[in-house]
């Protein structure tokens, strides 16, 4: 009897949650581009990049042999870069919000509450920037990887393609009722950056 390579044989259920989960992060990231750039929210950041992790991790999963699925390597890897750029937004923030709310700042700085206002700031643009640069890159990416899934699919079985489709559904139904987290107290503890 031969053995399976399960990773081989869920292939499927791995591009369906990378796909699924990388296209809600896209969306998200797309919607915070309409807003003011003070209405950053460290919380929808987290979203994101939870998602962009866990597409990340499917990508991994979906290559079936190193070598001969480079462009699903190189989407992997893009995934990669995109989480970066969130990564460093959610940095951004979180530094704004330290000198905000830390009136130690005054003191060790020896200036006044405006010019650590002025650094806050500071922090908020640099973050306003990575994400017009993210969007931007989004941007580029839309074709590429509707083009790689078009070539996923083609290079499918219509037993895979079956699969893929209903691991879809599924995936999109539990992001669209808020339950596609694991029930593990914090992302960050699962896959360090």
């Amino acid at each position: 009897m031969k053995a399976i390579n399960y990773f081989k044989q869920n292939r499927p259920v791995h591009l369906a949650r990378r796909d699924v989960y990388f296209e809600q992060a896209a969306e998200l990231i797309a919607a915070q581009q309409s807003s003011s750039p003070f209405e950053i929210k460290i919380a929808d950041y987290e979203e994101i990049l939870y998602l962009l992790r866990v597409a990340r991790e499917h990508a991994r999963f979906s290559v079936r042999d190193a070598g001969s699925n480079e462009i699903d390597e190189q989407f992997g890897r893009f995934i990669n870069l995109i989480a970066g750029n969130v990564k460093a937004v959610l940095s951004m923030m979180t530094l704004k919000n330290m000198v905000e709310s830390d009136g130690s700042f005054f003191t060790f700085l020896g200036s006044n509450e405006a010019s650590v206002g002025l650094q806050a700031e500071e922090y908020q643009r640099r973050a306003s920037d990575i994400i017009r640069s993210i969007n931007n890159t989004l941007k580029l990416a839309g074709e590429p990887f509707e083009q790689l899934k078009v070539e996923n699919g083609a290079a499918a079985t219509a037993d895979e393609l079956a699969r893929y489709g209903k691991a879809r559904e599924h995936f999109v139904s539990l992001v669209k009722e808020g339950r596609h987290r694991n029930r593990i107290p914090s992302s960050r503890k699962i896959t360090p950056f």
